[in-house]
Formats: structure tokens, sequence, C-alpha cells
């Protein structure tokens, strides 16, 4: 395993669980003892981490060595258009965290109940092998969640309604540094809502 693998996993355990441990790192990665030892003993000399205690903290050094996208989504009917845009998406870094749009976003921008509830939902793309992260949205808008999240870049869909100058503006307002990239449809006449008209 390289130490940016390991500079990952730190990030990715540290959004899912609000902070990490050295045990569940361990946990994580499947090192020995010994050598999770050595090796996060290398990454605090090197300045990519702090360790207070058992706890973990990736630094801004440690952060900058790899690439994290943010999608964003309802994802109630996983089809071929979403795995084609999650690999897309997943080409553009390294850690690719997916946000499933909550059940109360559902019912406000589409004005129906989701068919597949929000955890469930979270649970099908955590299946999917290019998801490193899935985790639920904000209620209230995207911009708490990017704010969590503070990805090098925001991949939309084609067709999602999200303005990429509005993406981009916000994120230099909560001081987040990123790249919006629109990303192509594999067919445009694929999509949820042409499926669920024809149940």
């Amino acid at each position: 395993m390289k130490d940016k693998e390991i500079l990952e996993a730190i990030f990715i355990l540290s959004l899912l669980h609000g902070r990490t441990d050295a045990t569940r790192l361990k946990k994580e990665v499947g090192l020995s003892r010994e050598e999770m030892r050595r090796r996060l003993r290398r990454l605090s000399d090197k300045g990519y981490i702090e360790v207070r205690g058992s706890r973990l903290f990736l630094n801004p050094k440690g952060r900058r060595t790899f690439k994290v996208v943010f999608i964003g989504g309802t994802f109630e009917v996983i089809h071929p258009g979403h795995i084609y845009t999650i690999r897309q998406a997943k080409k553009l870094g390294d850690v690719l965290v997916a946000v499933v749009a909550r059940d109360a976003t559902v019912r406000r921008r589409k004005g129906r109940d989701p068919i597949v509830s929000e955890e469930e939902r979270r649970k099908v793309l955590s299946a999917i092998r290019h998801v490193d992260l899935a985790i639920l949205g904000s209620e209230s808008n995207i911009y708490d969640t990017l704010e969590k999240v503070r990805p090098d870049i925001v991949a939309l869909g084609y067709d999602q309604y999200h303005r990429e100058e509005e993406i981009a503006l916000e994120a230099r307002r909560r001081e987040i540094r990123l790249s919006v990239v629109r990303l192509s449809s594999l067919n445009p006449t694929l999509k949820t809502s042409k499926i669920l008209a024809q149940l």
C-alpha cells in the first residue's frame, strides 16, 4: 500500500466518521500494527499528517497529495447513464465522493416521494467500485455538503440544474478552491424520469 492510499483512507474515514484514529485506519487498510506505526510516523515526519494521541489529522500538505471529485444526484434508479457519469467523474481524480440527495430534497425538487429511501440509495452507490465514499447531502443546499467535503473538482451531470458559475462563485465565497466540470452524456434519452414513466 502506498502512502498516498493511506492519506486517502484518512480523508475518507474522517469524512465518514467525523474523525479517525489509528485503530480504525488499521482495519481499513489492513496493515500490521508495527507497519501502521512505521508508516504513520513517516507521514507525520514528512508533515502530511498530525498524530494527537490515537487521533489522526490530515494536514494541508497531505491533502494536496490527491484530488477529490464531488458528484451529486438523486440516484433513484441506477442505470447505465449513472455508471457512465460515475466512471467519467472518477477519471478526474483519486477519491470520488458521491453525494445522495436527501428524501426531503427529492420531494422539494421533484414534487413526489422518492421511490427508494436516501439510505438505500446511499448503500447502492457505496457498492459501485468507482465510488470511494457515498454520503447523504445536506437538506438545505449543495454548498453545506461542498464545504464539508472541500473537493478539488465538482463534476456535474450533463442534465443537472446547477450552474457551473454559481457553484464556482459560492465555493470562492466559502474559500474552497475547486474547478467545476460539466460531464457529457452516454445517451441523453437515458434518464431516470423516462424509465419511471415507462413503469
